[in-house]
């Protein structure tokens, strides 16, 4: 069979009746089509064919083209991460934490993304479920490999929200990933009979869940009415899961432009174990938008304060 380029979509099985030099082949050449939607009718059928030695020679040759400015649709990494996921989930893990040349496996982290992660672990669990739902359950160290953990975690579910919060359960000692599986855990409630709003949502939990479910309550409710999220902040900052990076981006949203009223709402907020302030973050992000203003307030602020004192101190000679 010839390797050419065609407008024709390639299927599995098309694709499968190729060898694998035609199938790397003709990925190399539809990688450098300028129609991305011609080039996942090609791309996305063949990549669902390949084992995983073809995947390493063709997700390189996939990357080097996106790194030379031709780019695919989001349905090609879908198609890639997913197929890794199938034929070499591990290898795929591995592989994206190596380096050569003081660069990352393909120029950069192959698997960069929560989607990434969510993918790699849909193909993994259709091929080798056992072994998916084993490397699930250990500690993550990065928000990514979280994702696609949580992703295994909540899909055990199927869909019931009682499950969901026993499978949670069984895995709250992997922080990240406890956290994580509440992305699914938010939207599956979200739409649940009364469509409750994230804040009731968080109260109906088990109190053994609250903890990691904090900061993405704080999230949903950035989306929503700003008074009802302060409400809601001033409510539950001392509770056990106050993520003071969460409750930062939630005063953001809830301040809107007015960064003296985003200063006061987060002067009453409690700084992390690591001692992070949000009042803190505020006034420096403040002070490089508008440094006369903000130098204004702070000389009304007593220089003895906890969180005010770090902007009166003298820089050491």
């Amino acid at each position: 069979m010839k390797t050419r380029i065609s407008t024709d979509v390639v299927t599995t099985a098309t694709a499968g009746k190729m060898t694998p030099a035609e199938r790397v082949a003709l990925l190399k050449k539809a990688a450098l089509l300028a129609d991305t939607g011609k080039q996942s009718d090609i791309l996305c059928g063949l990549i669902s064919a390949m084992t995983q030695e073809e995947l390493v020679e063709s997700t390189q040759a996939l990357l080097d083209a996106q790194m030379n400015g031709n780019s695919w649709s989001q349905e090609v990494w879908n198609s890639l991460w997913t197929q890794w996921g199938r034929v070499g989930a591990v290898a795929c893990l591995e592989l994206s934490q190596q380096s050569s040349g003081g660069k990352t496996w393909n120029g950069f982290k192959g698997l960069n993304t929560y989607n990434d992660y969510r993918c790699l672990m849909a193909g993994w669990l259709e091929t080798h479920p056992e072994e998916a739902m084993a490397w699930a359950k250990l500690d993550k160290l990065d928000n990514g490999s979280a994702a696609g953990a949580a992703y295994a975690i909540t899909s055990s579910a199927q869909g019931d929200l009682k499950q969901m919060e026993t499978a949670i359960l069984g895995i709250a000692g992997n922080k990240l990933t406890a956290r994580a599986c509440f992305e699914d855990y938010f939207d599956l409630a979200a739409t649940s009979a009364d469509k409750p709003s994230p804040a009731l949502i968080y109260d109906r939990l088990p109190p053994a869940l609250r903890s990691a479910a904090w900061p993405t309550v704080a999230e949903r409710l950035s989306q929503g009415d700003p008074r009802a999220a302060a409400t809601w902040l001033e409510s539950h900052a001392n509770d056990p899961g106050y993520e003071p990076r969460a409750a930062y981006g939630l005063i953001q949203r809830i301040s809107g432009k007015n960064p003296e009223e985003a200063v006061q709402m987060a002067i009453s907020l409690p700084a992390s174990a690591g001692g992070m302030q949000p009042a803190v973050e505020m006034v420096r992000g403040w002070l490089e938008k508008d440094p006369a203003a903000a130098n204004a307030w702070l000389k009304t602020q007593p220089a003895n304060s906890a969180w005010v004192a770090p902007f009166f101190e003298k820089p050491e000679n």
